[in-house]
Parts: structure tokens; C-alpha cells; sequence
């Protein structure tokens, strides 16, 4: 048996070599790759050793099916085969040959399918308390009539089933055939928007304290949202507060509030007092972040909520989150009905629009609204000509 070496750049140019001076009959028998010698093995490919002979009985199958996974072969010795080798491929050629049935039956029998999207709902079953996330629209929304705001309100954020909804309002209320001047579709647009706003109500009876319990999950900005918040009633308003730190189902490690409530005189304790209520005009209570899919940390936060209210319980959630993200939240934290909820890192998101889709896509307000990590810095009631002039603008 005469074995010839190629020294190839590919699997594809060993094959014409191999077909041209061995013929069809010929089989491989090693592959290695050469690295490139010096300097140039920063740039240049390595080559490829082949070794291939006219075997007896071989098929053309067998060099194909080598070459194929030439590329990602491991670098071996060159051995001589031995002089009463039949087919040094042929147990390869087995092995393959029974990978493929494997394959072609699993995908019979349906296992081993990637799930669809619509099958995440399966996993999120196995979870305590979980939500299942809404995914992204995965084709194209057909809006009514000649209106061209659709697709912008979209790409400001709003998710394609509100921009759906406004679209088919203007329909209903200004017909079919859309003012010729964008600017107008906007305003008419934005008229919408203002009548899906929702106004915070307020629970604080007359003359009684205000009780304030913050919660979310863990990174939404909560202790950085009542730090800005103490600062605007101590220094602007001049208004007694005090600060209760309470733990939860883990330990409320924020510190960080505790130092600046010490700057700004106001009193933190770490649990009730039997006169909490009346421990000052205003009383904050800070609970740890959770995650609204741990079931353990919901039932404890439930248990203390009971405990503190009446209170106005403010969910504060990272509006830099991509929108289906932060409606599960707000539908996750909805079991504990929070009074309404607070858009926080808005200096991270251009898209202003994604925060009408926790106001159209539920019952709960939005109240207040925080920009940037400065103390104090901007922490701003909720106002909707203040989001929809940025909306648009931006």
C-alpha cells in the first residue's frame, strides 16, 4: 500500500487533490494540522496534513466524512497503518453511522426540539409565586387607518399591543384618515396617552401621620429613591421624618441609608416601636429587596405589610429594564397591592414611552419618578406631559 501525503490550506482542496491523483477508490488515513512556523502563525490559518492510499474495498464516504471534521480534528502522531488494515475508517464510519440514526429518531419522536417561546410557560410554572414574562412581538402589528404614529410609538418603548390600542382610539375618535402634518398625529396622539393616566390617590386620612413602606426587587434603586425623597421633605419642606430599617426574609443591608438620614437629623431604627406610628409626621419603613418569584421572601413581606398598614406601599421598580422584564415585576408584586409604583434609573433609558406600559397594562399609578444616583438629585412627581414631551423629543 503507497500512502501519499497533501499538504492542504482546507478540507475541500485535500478532496480534489485526493480525487484527482488517487481516484475515487482512495481512503483517508490521518489528519493533522501544521501550525505556521514564526510570526505569521498570528495571521495565517494552519495548514493540513493529510495521509490517503487506495485501500482494497474503500468508499468515497469514508474521505468526505474525515475531511468534514478535519477542523476541529486533535493534532495526532502519524502511525503506519498495519499491513493487514482492511479500512482504518471503518469504526469511524460505524460510529458516525450510528450517531445519525440517533439523530434522525430523536427528531422523529419529537425530543431534543428547542421549546418555542411559548413554552417558557412550562418553566415559570415550577416556580413559587412566578409571572410569566411577556416576549417581544415577533412580527410586525397591522395598524387601522392611515395613521403613521404606530410605529413611533413603538419605537419610544411602548409595547406593539398599547401602540395597537391608541392607534385604533384615534381611529375611533378623529376617523380613519390621519392629519397630513406628523406633528398633529402626535399631539392627538399624546391627547390619548394623557386620558390613560392614572392619578395616585391619596390614603393618608386628615391630621394622622403618612406611613410609607418601599419595596421591589433587589437593584431597583430604593434606598437611592428614599434618600432623594428625605432630603426634598427635610431640607425643601422642612417636615419631621423618621425611618424605620426592618429586615425581612434576609438582612436590610442598607446602610447607606442609615448614613444619610444621620446627615440630614433623621432618626433610623432598626425595628417597631410600640409608638412607631407616632414617631414622627412622616414615617418611612425600608424593607430588603426581593425577587417576585421567591415565594418564601413574598409570604414573609406579605405578613409585615399586614402588620404596618393602613400605609401607602410604594412599589419601586429599575425602569432601565426592558419592558417585559418590568411588567412581569409589577404583575409578580401585584399580589401584595401596592398603591402605586415609582420608575427609577430613568437617566439609563431614552425611552420614555415603555412607562405607559405599566400604566395602560395595569390598574396601578405610577407616582414618582427618579433620574440619575445624585443625592439630592432629580426625584420628581410623576406628571404625564413631563414623560410624553421627552418621549417625543428624544
Amino acid at each position: 500500500m503507497l500512502v501519499h501525503t497533501f499538504i492542504v490550506e482546507s478540507a475541500t482542496e485535500a478532496v480534489g487533490l485526493i480525487r484527482n491523483k488517487l481516484g475515487p477508490d482512495a481512503v483517508v488515513l490521518n489528519v493533522r494540522k501544521l501550525p505556521a512556523e514564526g510570526v505569521s502563525k498570528l495571521w495565517k490559518k494552519p495548514k493540513l496534513e493529510v495521509l490517503a492510499a487506495v485501500m482494497p474495498k474503500p468508499g468515497q464516504e469514508a474521505i468526505e466524512s474525515a475531511l468534514n471534521v478535519a477542523d476541529i480534528a486533535a493534532p495526532v502522531q502519524k502511525i503506519a497503518p498495519p499491513p493487514d488494515a482492511v479500512d482504518p475508517l471503518a469504526d469511524l464510519r460505524r460510529e458516525m453511522s450510528e450517531i445519525r440514526a440517533e439523530v434522525l429518531r430523536h427528531r422523529e419522536s419529537g425530543q431534543g426540539r428547542e421549546p418555542a417561546v411559548a413554552d417558557l410557560g412550562h418553566f415559570t410554572e415550577l416556580a413559587a409565586e412566578s409571572v410569566l414574562i411577556e416576549p417581544f412581538a415577533t412580527k410586525a402589528v397591522s395598524y387601522p387607518g392611515h395613521w403613521q404614529i404606530g410605529p413611533i410609538l413603538e419605537a419610544t418603548g411602548l409595547q406593539p399591543r398599547h401602540a395597537l390600542r391608541v392607534v385604533e382610539r384615534l381611529c375611533q375618535d378623529y376617523g380613519e384618515a390621519a392629519p397630513e402634518a406628523l406633528g398633529e398625529q402626535l399631539a392627538l396622539a399624546s391627547k390619548v396617552l394623557k386620558g390613560e393616566w392614572l392619578v395616585p390617590p391619596s390614603l393618608s386620612p386628615s391630621g394622622t401621620p403618612e406611613t410609607h413602606v418601599l419595596i421591589g426587587p433587589a437593584g431597583s434603586g430604593k434606598t437611592t429613591a428614599l434618600c432623594k425623597w428625605l432630603a426634598q421633605l427635610v431640607l425643601v419642606e422642612g417636615r419631621s421624618v423618621a425611618v424605620f430599617r426592618l429586615d425581612g426574609e434576609t438582612a436590610n443591608t442598607g446602610e447607606f441609608l442609615s448614613v444619610h438620614a444621620e446627615v440630614l437629623g433623621v432618626p433610623v431604627q432598626r425595628c417597631l416601636t410600640p409608638d412607631w406610628r407616632s414617631a414622627a409626621e412622616i414615617v418611612f419603613i425600608d424593607l430588603p429587596g426581593i425577587s417576585h418569584t421567591d415565594g418564601s421572601s413574598m409570604n414573609k413581606l406579605r405578613d409585615q405589610l399586614k402588620g404596618v398598614r393602613p400605609a401607602q406601599v410604594h412599589l419601586v421598580l429599575n425602569a432601565a429594564y426592558e419592558s417585559p422584564l418590568l411588567m412581569a415585576q409589577i404583575r409578580g408584586f401585584a399580589s401584595l397591592q401596592p398603591n402605586d409604583w415609582m420608575a427609577t434609573h430613568l437617566d439609563e433609558e431614552p425611552r420614555w414611552g415603555k412607562l405607559w406600559n405599566g400604566i395602560m397594562g395595569t390598574n396601578c399609578p405610577l407616582s414618582w419618578m427618579g433620574i440619575g444616583q445624585n443625592i439630592p438629585g432629580m426625584f420628581q412627581k410623576a406628571d404625564p406631559v413631563r414623560i410624553l414631551d421627552r418621549q417625543f423629543k428624544r
